[in-house]
């Protein structure tokens, strides 16, 4: 590897008392002694690819990036924070209380309007983008139930997005129903598992369920499947542009090929009952616990 010139001269003068046989002189020792002092006193260097750099110049660049870093971050956290505060503060926090508690007879005034879903879309992105820690399930379900619930009341009046084909789901219970389909969307684009999204509406979101909503809301999660599949497909043929090549997933493995077979069957449905087994005993202490807690405060 090729070294600077003053790095040459500098080794070269080091290594050339190695080669003398006879004494030098007391002059030549003292200019010899006054080099090596020199050379001490300069910047020690790193390696960085095929380039000597400075010690100083990386601690520099360090200081530069983590200050850029940290702006950015303060200027998204803050940009999501003020467009929740100041333009729908409806869309704070993560929805699916919001939600269930409309499913349940509670209708808060804009928690699905057209505005909260817009800033509810923006803010989030802004809140993943600065590292704050976001899980993306909470808000794709109000999100979900936002557009569903848009639907139902046949568009919005107020930004002129209205269809009249939309006013045939204008009554309540398509608009129920709508809210239910958007949630349970919500978890299946989050997680890829449209049974998954079905259970979570039956299960947490909805108290009242028909047979009818159950069919209308696996195929609104089965479309959402289908639809983020051709993405991540588009993606990873590198059709995403600046999105890179990498899953929309959270839990999405594309490293590796995974393949399996009918003998892995047995102990998935070993562990699927030992989880139910432990989150039957799970709750039924937490019942126990919320019992002894209310006996505590009567």
């Amino acid at each position: 590897m090729a070294l600077p010139n003053g790095l040459s001269a500098a080794v070269a003068d080091e290594e050339s008392p190695a080669v003398l046989t006879e004494p030098l002189p007391l002059e030549n020792q003292r200019e010899l002694s006054l080099r090596r002092s020199q050379s001490n006193m300069t910047s020690q260097v790193a390696i960085v690819g095929s380039n000597l750099c400075p010690i100083e110049s990386l601690d520099y660049e360090f200081t530069v990036a983590f200050t850029v870093f940290a702006s950015s971050n303060l200027v998204l956290t803050l940009f999501a924070s003020l467009i929740t505060a100041l333009i729908a503060p409806e869309a704070a926090g993560s929805g699916i209380p919001e939600v269930k508690a409309y499913l349940n007879g509670v209708d808060a005034p804009a928690i699905f309007s057209f505005r909260t879903l817009l800033v509810k879309i923006v803010g989030s992105i802004c809140a993943v983008s600065s590292s704050l820690n976001v899980g993306k399930a909470s808000p794709m379900v109000h999100i979900g139930a936002c557009i569903g619930a848009i639907m139902g009341q046949g568009g919005s009046k107020k930004f002129r997005l209205t269809w009249k084909w939309l006013q045939v789901f204008k009554n309540d219970r398509d608009r129920r129903d709508l809210v239910t389909c958007g949630s349970a969307a919500g978890i299946a684009a989050a997680f890829r598992a449209p049974v998954g999204g079905v259970l979570f509406a039956l299960e947490e979101m909805a108290s009242w369920w028909r047979s009818a909503l159950l069919w209308r809301a696996f195929f609104t999660t089965a479309i959402a499947a289908i639809v983020l599949r051709a993405l991540i497909d588009a993606c990873l043929r590198g059709e995403c542009g600046l999105f890179g090549k990498g899953g929309l997933i959270m839990y999405d493995v594309t490293s590796a090929n995974i393949s399996y077979h009918l003998r892995d069957v047995p102990p998935v449905i070993l562990l699927a009952v030992i989880g139910g087994i432990l989150g039957s005993i799970y709750n039924h202490l937490l019942h126990k616990i919320l019992q002894i807690y209310n006996l505590v405060n009567e």
